[in-house]
């Protein structure tokens, strides 16, 4: 037979995988081959085995396997050749390849699992041949051949067991050359745990269905379990009786012959294999008992030898966990944090990305420590390490340098301000009490923050300036964090302050509504009012809505402060028309607001429920409420968006595209949509008497909504000039400083009663 090639002898246990995947759920048999770009035709880049990703969870493929040298083989190699390579290189898998591209990966056990089937093959070519020989002869040669087989073949499956776990195929291959080695139907191999409870029960010779149905093999009674207990092998014959009455399962197939013998090594019972029926009709002889102890003495040698390695394994993994993790609060230690921020630094470079590190010093801890005494101490360490790992994401580090100091690495920040809000958090789960043996103990804790690359790009300047940064926190009263660079500490604090009152300037009544008048640039008559919201606050001044309406949006206010405007607006709409002049007021609408989900499946969208009862709870006519939105909302989520408007539409509301040509501008939405005008924005007004290309613009939007019968509204009207240009066009509205800036609501009803003087500035 032809010398085999490690081609022959591939892995089926490989995953294609890409160099930045993580990984997930895994087989533990499964190896995983690491490509860059596409694993079709992409450049292979390495092996990584399941004990790389056990060491390094967090890691991507790429890191797993950079590190280490691409060891490969070419795909005509010879086995022995390979087996060789293995204990050269010192590794149990080979990637092959064929003219520098990648096809498989071959294995210890594939190579040693191809050999045996190469053998089990030459065993049937053998026994072909020995049958066209004298019947004497024939046998003789049968069984002389028979036990070199056997032992050659046990001690291949110990080449293969020795090298690997136990599993339940390796020894289905066992039972399997048994078998067919003494001619046995039959046969299974049952192995125990520590308890004497079955661990592995693998067979040949009956289905599926008949192994399910038979079950576990009786452990205390009959034939086996006596096996078991006495530590002896069985050879019967002429076995007329029911299975079920010498102790074998119910649905066993019937037999005529029985061999069973321990699975044992120094009074240790591991397990027991049986066999039953000979495909010949005749009985298990001496010489296929001795067979059957010899494979199953080496088997026991092999378990015990797994055993060792097992427990060998486990003490490693103990010792690499205490080198790697706090024994207090089993968080990373420093030599794991190093590697991690390596990583962390590693991964940025590549795609430009930035780290947050976060150093946190409890705040008073010695004397907590010395009032308490250190049992205490070394709790409440532990409950602030559940609190800081609560507090960040899966992907994050938290680790303790040792006494009362934490460090926490945020990869992949898009902003300094995520290191912020993740440091206000922290602080924000310390500030409550945390019980330790039924009292109630208070901590807090200052943090430094640094930042890669804007502050440092090694590891000893990333945390050296997050420890100057949290020394200058415990110098700001403590309780509190602080940038290392001044301006983004500046920026941080005041995005907090800004959040902070924002968040309880509704509740307080801090905010109010002011009104441009919208102006018929034929007529001159106030047509409408914009409301614009206003924030007044105790502590910050007033604050310009350029600084809080995004901020509102991001922390999700934006929601009931909409609301709020809109109730205000429609009541005041209606005061005016109470008083005898009905004024229509235009309310700008958040996307956020569109973007909210019904309570229940039959309620209405929370928007449409938001406007409807605003107008019911004021008694605003619907045709004085004008809605505002920007053309970015009509294109999410179209069919709801869709159906909003529609329903607002047949209740009597009007709709407006605000700040129209600044974004998608797209006429195929402009016809869909149930929109009665369109809001130039004032960027295209501003220089309008002055600039051909804004003047261009201004006349195509214009001309484009009266050949789709819109109304236009221009803002930002503040010259002469540019009031007689629009009037040319054909515009149908103003809006700007020219005619009035936003004023209060009463000056608002002043302006209205004296609306008509618009007139002739108007013309």
């Amino acid at each position: 037979m032809n010398q085999l090639s490690v081609s022959e002898c591939l892995c089926s246990h490989v995953s294609y995988v890409l160099e930045d995947d993580r990984p997930g759920s895994m087989d533990t048999h499964t190896l995983f081959a690491v490509f860059r770009e596409t694993v079709d035709n992409g450049e292979f880049y390495g092996l990584a085995t399941v004990r790389d990703i056990m060491l390094h969870p967090d890691w991507i493929f790429a890191d797993l396997v950079e590190h280490r040298d691409l060891l490969a083989v070419d795909h005509d190699v010879d086995v022995y050749e390979a087996l060789k390579r293995f204990d050269q290189q010192n590794v149990d898998a080979l990637p092959v390849l064929a003219d520098q591209r990648f096809i498989g990966v071959v294995t210890r056990q594939s190579i040693l699992e191809k050999l045996l089937q190469q053998e089990r093959f030459l065993l049937t070519k053998s026994r072909h041949l020995t049958e066209m020989l004298q019947a004497e002869r024939e046998q003789m040669q049968f069984q002389t051949q028979r036990l070199s087989d056997l032992h050659d073949a046990s001690r291949r499956l110990l080449s293969v067991l020795a090298r690997t776990s136990v599993q339940n195929d390796l020894l289905h291959t066992g039972i399997e050359a048994l078998a067919h080695l003494l001619e046995a139907r039959y046969g299974a191999i049952g192995i125990l745990d520590e308890r004497g409870q079955l661990q592995n029960f693998v067979y040949t010779g009956i289905s599926a269905q008949q192994a399910q149905a038979i079950g576990q093999l009786p452990e205390g009674k009959g034939l086996l379990g006596v096996v078991i207990q006495e530590n002896v092998s069985l050879r019967l014959e002429d076995m007329s009786r029911d299975p079920r009455s010498i102790g074998f399962p119910p649905n066993h197939p019937s037999m005529k012959s029985l061999l069973a013998v321990p699975i044992s090594h120094q009074d240790r019972i591991y397990g027991r294999i049986y066999l039953s029926d000979k495909v010949n009709a005749q009985p298990f002889t001496e010489s296929d008992e001795e067979l059957a102890m010899s494979f199953a003495h080496s088997l026991a040698l092999v378990l015990e030898n797994a055993k060792k390695i097992e427990e060998v394994q486990r003490a490693q993994q103990n010792l690499d966990h205490l080198a790697h993790f706090d024994s207090l609060t089993d968080l990373p230690n420093r030599t794991l944090l190093r590697d991690r921020m390596q990583q962390a630094i590693t991964h940025a470079q590549r795609t430009g990305g930035s780290i947050g590190l976060l150093f946190l010093d409890l705040d008073n801890f010695k004397v907590i420590n010395d009032t308490l005494g250190h049992s205490q101490g070394d709790m409440l360490l532990k409950s602030v390490a559940r609190q800081i790992s609560g507090s960040v994401r899966m992907s994050d580090t938290v680790a303790r340098l040792g006494g009362d100091e934490f460090i926490v690495m945020l990869p992949d920040i898009f902003d300094p301000q995520d290191a912020a809000n993740v440091a206000e958090k922290i602080l924000s789960s310390l500030s409550g009490p945390l019980a330790l043996d039924k009292q109630e103990i208070f901590v807090s804790s200052s943090i430094g923050i640094s930042i890669y690359p804007s502050n440092s790009k090694n590891i000893e300047g990333l945390l050296a300036n997050a420890d100057n940064a949290m020394y200058h926190a415990k110098k700001q009263g403590k309780n509190n964090f602080q940038f290392f660079s001044p301006e983004m500490n500046n920026s941080a604090h005041a995005h907090m302050k800004l959040e902070k009152h924002l968040r309880r300037a509704l509740e307080q009544g801090e905010f109010m509504l002011y009104y441009q008048p919208q102006v018929d640039i034929t007529t001159g008559l106030i047509v409408g009012m914009e409301a614009l919201i206003r924030w007044a606050s105790p502590e910050l001044g007033t604050v310009a809505p350029g600084d809080f309406i995004a901020l509102a949006e991001e922390i999700g206010l934006i929601v009931p402060i909409g609301a709020w405007v809109l109730k205000t607006a429609c009541n005041q709409a209606q005061l005016w028309q109470q008083n005898g002049i009905p004024t229509r007021v235009a309310v700008n609408l958040s996307s956020r607001q569109f973007l909210q989900s019904p309570k229940h499946i039959h309620s209405r969208h929370p928007l449409l429920e938001t406007v409807l009862t605003a107008l019911e709870d004021t008694g605003l006519p619907p045709e004085l409420l004008e809605l505002e939105i920007t053309e970015g909302i009509l294109m999410h989520r179209l069919d709801t968006t869709m159906d909003i408007l529609n329903t607002l539409k047949s209740k009597g509301v009007r709709l407006s595209i605000d700040d129209f040509g600044t974004g998608y501008s797209s006429l195929s939405y402009l016809k869909r949509f149930p929109i009665h005008t369109l809001k130039i924005d004032k960027s295209f007004v501003n220089d309008i008497s002055t600039d051909p290309s804004d003047k261009a613009i201004v006349a195509a939007i214009t001309a484009m909504a009266q050949k789709l019968k819109l109304e236009v509204v221009a803002e930002g009207v503040e010259t002469l000039a540019q009031l007689e240009f629009l009037r040319e066009l054909g515009c149908s509205c103003v809006q700007g400083h020219y005619f009035s800036k936003p004023l209060p609501a009463d000056e608002s009803w002043l302006l209205l009663q004296k609306g008509i003087e618009f007139s002739d500035r108007a013309r």
